[in-house]
């Protein structure tokens, strides 16, 4: 009787929600508050379609590149909720490292593995409450050392930090395997991806931004470039298999290599996005910076063109894995299923396009349309050319397509 009132005494102060196929506790006091580092332990309900997604790329990349038994890090676990739905969603798991440097966080844990009766698992569970770098290192180090395969270096590593994940980044690459690991990495510092904040890119990502339509796209191409560039400081190149953004925030899943040969290849994949800033010309930039031309090739005004980059100009998406991942979203029943559809099917139609895109309404308002056209008729028309056209998860009242935008502003005056 008086375990049992301890034990209401203990949980009285939190609160349960449910959220895939786990259950689990949050602090009272933070459940209906506004996502910030102040909450006692960080929750936040908008980034459901993130784990989501997360957990459709874990079992995409175990059925299609490592069908072996997982080693997962999940570096900033807050309450946990990342760990516990990959241990009842994914079934292939040998061990995972739950990690918060909050100790409160880190008890929050313990709460909830016990809820969700993760002891009864298979899988070994370390719960740790360490700095995240700190973490890193030990793995890689106690790899090094050990022959023990027990001590292996991780499949999968999950970065999700509040704000920029660029601290991070090196030393999970020196904890990961070198080939074929997985690296999923949240960031949601989009004001300085987006190019509302100029110089904290720079600072952040070593990449210039652009404030500009197409901007969300640039974040996530800068965001890839670095992961890429901290791949090759250390001796191995990475494959973007699905990017995507929701909301607030971009998330990569990357999967290394480590061949050189093959990463000198990989330098083909940086360059520069150009933008007019009078006609809204777009295209990419290969040569050095310095021959960037200064006037436009379309409406031939000086002056106007500004760039982005260095960034990603490639594929950001893996065809394979893309409609692997549709097909497990297809078969799990989330409550996001018909949002996650939406965007993945779009990110499907996005492979093999420009990488920018063009906002319909603006361009609309631009020209004084009283009318939106309607962007399935404008991808008809457009096709009907003989060009690409496509929607865009980036923005859903945008398009991607091969035309110059002349023709685009003309095919928008005839509908």
């Amino acid at each position: 009787m008086r375990m049992a009132k301890k034990k209401e005494l203990i949980n009285s102060n939190l609160s349960t929600i449910k959220e895939g196929n786990a259950e689990f506790y949050i602090h009272a006091t933070d459940k209906d508050s506004i996502p910030s580092k102040s909450m006692t332990v960080f929750y936040n309900q908008k980034m459901e379609i993130n784990r989501d997604i997360s957990n459709l790329a874990i079992i995409a990349y175990n059925r299609l590149v490592n069908q072996n038994p997982l080693v997962i890090v999940d570096s900033m676990a807050a309450s946990g909720i990342s760990s516990i739905r990959i241990l009842k969603e994914c079934k292939n798991i040998k061990k995972i490292y739950i990690n918060d440097i909050n100790p409160i966080a880190v008890n929050l844990i313990k709460k909830n593995l016990l809820l969700n009766r993760i002891d009864n698992h298979p899988a070994h569970v370390e719960v740790s409450g360490k700095e995240a770098n700190l973490l890193f290192s030990e793995i890689a180090q106690k790899a090094y050392i050990s022959s023990d395969i027990n001590s292996q270096k991780p499949n999968i590593i999950s970065i999700d930090p509040f704000g920029t994940p660029n601290l991070y980044i090196d030393g999970a690459f020196k904890a990961i395997q070198k080939v074929d690991g997985l690296l999923c990495i949240t960031a949601t510092d989009t004001a300085v991806l987006f190019g509302v904040r100029p110089k904290s890119c720079i600072r952040k990502y070593m990449s210039k931004p652009l404030h500009t339509d197409f901007c969300k796209e640039i974040g996530a191409r800068i965001l890839i470039y670095f992961i890429s560039r901290i791949a090759n400081i250390n001796k191995m190149g990475i494959i973007p298999l699905l990017t995507f953004y929701s909301s607030h925030f971009i998330r990569v899943f990357c999967l290394t290599f480590k061949n050189r040969k093959k990463i000198s290849q990989y330098f083909k994949n940086y360059g520069y996005l150009i933008h007019c800033n009078n006609c809204g010309y777009h295209s990419t930039f290969r040569d050095n910076i310095l021959k960037l031309p200064n006037h436009c090739p379309i409406c031939k005004r000086d002056n106007h063109i500004e760039y982005a980059g260095p960034l990603w100009i490639n594929e950001i998406c893996d065809l394979r894995f893309v409609k692997e991942t549709i097909l497990l979203n297809q078969e799990l029943q989330y409550r996001n299923k018909k949002k996650m559809s939406k965007i993945l099917n779009f990110i499907q139609e996005e492979i093999n396009m420009p990488p920018f895109y063009y906002n319909i309404h603006k361009l609309s308002k631009n020209l004084k349309l009283t009318n939106v056209p309607k962007l399935d008729d404008l991808l008809l028309k457009i096709k009907e050319k003989g060009y690409q056209a496509s929607r865009t998860h980036f923005d859903f009242l945008s398009i991607k397509t091969n035309l110059d935008i002349i023709s685009i502003k003309n095919i928008l005056l005839e509908l």
